[in-house]
């Protein structure tokens, strides 16, 4: 992976490469970001650059023995941990498939990943006990080639108590040995496995990074590259599951649904769940990202920064009127609803029982904040 193959986060890429450049490179790092952010790719990009044989002054040269093998996923040092699920129980077990998915995206999430071994994606992924001592077991061996053996953990958090076994490594690993931890949320890293690692903050991407990045990799008209950008909000794999499926209508569909929330019309209600019940999973997961968007951008017009806000005049319009029927109670139980609605539509649930009874749910607190009023 090359830096110029990561898009935005320009002043990482400049910080990570001086990092390298002055040899103040800490043993054990953590690169953690939201889901999208290139958390990964970093990672990557800055493991093939420390061990580039002929390193430019920017990026690694892409060319020596090292970096081809790096760019392959198939350098003997390069080694990789990430969740598996049962019958599975080492990285080792999932080697091809952990490169061909990486290859084809290196934004991936953790879902992605988890579904290409289990189409229903109910199984809990986990970086189990015997995976940490296969870790030990290949850091403690000399290196083949490469000036750093180089370990990458990623979805640190899926390490749980087991990562414990990790400590002493982590923080006294071999000489000539780089650990890499990659992460999207601290809150679930092992506090103890914090304390051993050199934090790497990356902030989401921009809107204008992604817009970019659409029109150039994958021929998005401007227009379709704004709108999908604003839609994923920061997070490149979601633009890039928005390219797959048609997303024009998600504000006629949600200005409706809202609708038929408030009035509680059973029978147009029913209509509707049936109608996007049968839309797809991806197609449900992303329209409920862009109605929890739609939902803060309400409250923000009633309460915040209208500065703010990243709507389409035709949403503007809708959102000025639905805005009376927010309040500052109802906004954290609406949001944290449509998350487990996201959560639970990854994992297979019944869309229609679903729709219906979020539907009803939505319903009870916007009329709430009405009565309120």
């Amino acid at each position: 992976m090359l830096f110029k193959q990561i898009i935005g986060q320009d002043f990482l890429k400049e910080k990570l490469v001086n990092m390298a450049q002055t040899g103040r490179i800490s043993h054990t790092q953590l690169f953690v970001g939201p889901e999208g952010s290139g958390n990964l790719a970093l990672a990557l990009a800055f493991a093939q650059y420390v061990n580039c044989l002929q390193p430019l002054t920017e990026d690694s040269c892409g060319q020596c023995a090292s970096c081809v093998k790096f760019q392959k996923l198939v350098h003997p040092d390069l080694h990789f941990t990430y969740p598996t699920i049962s019958p599975y129980k080492q990285s080792k077990e999932l080697a091809e498939d952990w490169r061909e998915a990486l290859l084809k995206n290196t934004y991936l999430s953790d879902f992605d990943w988890l579904q290409t071994l289990d189409n229903n994606a109910n199984k809990q992924g986990n970086i189990t006990r015997e995976e940490c001592r296969e870790i030990i077991s290949k850091l403690g061996l000399t290196s083949y080639e490469a000036k750093f053996k180089t370990q990458i953990i990623w979805q640190a958090e899926y390490l749980d108590t087991a990562g414990n076994i990790l400590l002493k490594l982590l923080e006294e690993p071999p000489l000539g040995t780089l650990i890499i931890l990659v992460a999207s949320n601290t809150e679930r890293v092992l506090p103890t496995i914090l304390s051993r690692a050199q934090t790497i903050k990356i902030p989401k991407l921009t809107d204008s990074d992604i817009e970019l990045a659409l029109q150039k990799d994958h021929q998005c008209t401007p227009q379709k590259a704004t709108d999908i950008s604003r839609l994923a909000d920061g997070n490149y794999n979601l633009a890039l599951s928005l390219l797959e499926i048609e997303h024009d209508g998600y504000f006629e569909t949600f200005s409706q649904w809202m609708r038929f929330c408030f009035s509680g019309k059973v029978d147009e209600l029913q209509k509707w769940v049936d109608e996007i019940s049968g839309s797809g999973r991806e197609y449900v997961k992303n329209f409920l990202g862009y109605t929890s968007q739609m939902i803060r951008a309400a409250f923000i017009y009633k309460y915040g920064d209208r500065q703010l806000l990243r709507v389409n005049e035709q949403e503007l319009q809708f959102l000025i009127k639905f805005s009376s029927f927010l309040s500052a109670g109802n906004l954290s139980e609406i949001t944290t609803s449509l998350d487990d609605a996201v959560y639970s539509t990854e994992r297979n649930a019944n869309l229609k029982i679903l729709f219906l009874n979020l539907s009803l749910y939505i319903g009870r607190q916007l009329k709430s904040a009405q009565k309120a009023a």
